[in-house]
């Protein structure tokens, strides 16, 4: 059975593949990129990772930017 946080990894993963990123991309991009939003919403709704985690997981600075982002 997978762990909460290994399944927000592999969701990730799945969202950069899609993308054909790589975590390079994750650093390089802007972090309040529409994309990673995208990704912040979907860790959001189908895990219990915090706002933390997202914002450093997907390089996104700090969780008031995540939270700020996904308010629309």
């Amino acid at each position: 059975q997978e762990t909460d946080e290994q399944k927000a990894h592999r969701l990730v993963l799945e969202e950069l593949r899609k993308r054909g990123w790589t975590e390079q991309d994750l650093e390089q991009r802007r972090k309040t990129d529409g994309a990673k939003v995208k990704i912040a919403a979907r860790l959001r709704g189908q895990t219990v990772m915090t706002l933390d985690w997202i914002a450093e997981r997907l390089r996104m600075g700090c969780r008031h930017t995540v939270a700020n982002c996904l308010k629309g």
